[in-house]
């Protein structure tokens, strides 16, 4: 009688075994956010319902996947692309019922990491405190100086405001989109004698435009590396015409970088410049630059200019910038250069 039973507690424990599913599944050790996650689990074609219950970390309540036969071995679940998120996915696996892979207490977990892109952008938006907009505007005067000759007083200053509204796109190589207007007018020495009276041959006249529209595309192939370009439509003192404006950069604009620029305009002039840029002072981002340029007119000679900014953030995306600097044609007279600028980012 006890080998009759023991014989019967073996062969139920076989049978059990025989009918049990060996499920064997190896979890990947890490996934990028935002892309599909394929587990596979291994198992004989006559396994019960194999199925997935996964969430993301920190969350309640399983969502459930069944996992369908790719061949005879092999099951696969793959969980949705907008369910992978940071920090982490936990889940688990049973087998009709039967678990076989980690626990509803003790749930496996993959570490989600952001991407490449979903890191940069988050660096990005980080500076300007999750702000994609910025609005700018900024006013400058520059005076060459003022000579006598031959009694007439020749007058060499302009000034120049500039307004414009940034959308930040992130969507990598395109980092952003500018729409602007620019001002632009002076006086100056004309190579136009017919606009001097009196009898002189030596004088001033208006230069430069009232209105000038432009738009700009900021260009980032690798982060740290800026490539901007705008194209400007303009009403001169002669006639409709276009200019535009290109800059390449290495680093952050409102921090640490070196830059270089060409800016030209038609009958107003062009200017190439070289700034470089520091901010080692928290809050208080500064930048110095030596420009080239012969504005406010095209026919007037080479002057230099050489400024210094410096801006203080005083909240609430809101940094306020200052300019001060020289300014000269040639050595014998020089003027100075002055400016103001704002930046609300939000």
């Amino acid at each position: 009688m006890p080998v009759l039973v023991l014989g019967l507690v073996l062969g139920l424990g076989l049978g059990a075994n025989a009918s049990a599913a060996p499920v064997r599944h190896v979890p990947p050790a890490e996934v990028t956010a935002g892309s599909p996650l394929e587990l596979v689990a291994e198992a004989p074609p006559a396994t019960p319902k194999l199925v997935l219950h996964y969430r993301n970390i920190g969350m309640g309540a399983f969502a459930t996947i069944e996992l369908v036969r790719r061949d005879d071995a092999r099951w696969v679940a793959v969980v949705p692309a907008d369910a992978v998120v940071v920090p982490g996915i936990e889940y688990y696996l049973d087998a009709g019922g039967e678990i076989v892979f980690a626990s509803p207490q003790w749930p496996h977990t993959i570490a989600v990491h952001a991407s490449a892109g979903d890191q940069r952008r988050a660096r990005d938006l980080a500076r300007v405190e999750g702000g994609r907009y910025r609005v700018h505007g900024a006013a400058e005067y520059v005076d060459y100086g003022t000579r006598t000759v031959e009694g007439e007083r020749l007058i060499d200053r302009y000034y120049r405001l500039d307004a414009d509204f940034s959308y930040r796109l992130l969507a990598y190589p395109l980092e952003e989109l500018r729409f602007g207007y620019t001002r632009l007018l002076g006086d100056t020495e004309t190579a136009d004698t017919a606009m001097c009276t009196g009898g002189a041959v030596r004088c001033t006249a208006e230069a430069g435009y009232k209105v000038g529209i432009w738009v700009e595309l900021g260009v980032g192939l690798i982060e740290g590396v800026r490539l901007d370009g705008r194209i400007l439509v303009m009403a001169t003192q002669s006639a409709f015409n276009i200019g535009g404006r290109a800059e390449a950069r290495l680093g952050i604009l409102d921090a640490s970088h070196v830059a270089l620029g060409v800016e030209s305009m038609a009958d107003v002039g062009t200017n190439g410049y070289f700034r470089l840029g520091w901010g080692t002072v928290p809050g208080l981002p500064m930048a110095a630059t030596v420009e080239v340029s012969n504005m406010p007119d095209a026919d007037r000679p080479t002057g230099v200019r050489l400024y210094y900014d410096i801006a203080r953030d005083v909240g609430h995306g809101v940094r306020i910038g200052l300019r001060a600097g020289y300014a000269a044609r040639n050595q014998v007279v020089a003027g100075f250069t002055s400016g103001a600028n704002m930046v609300w980012d939000f």
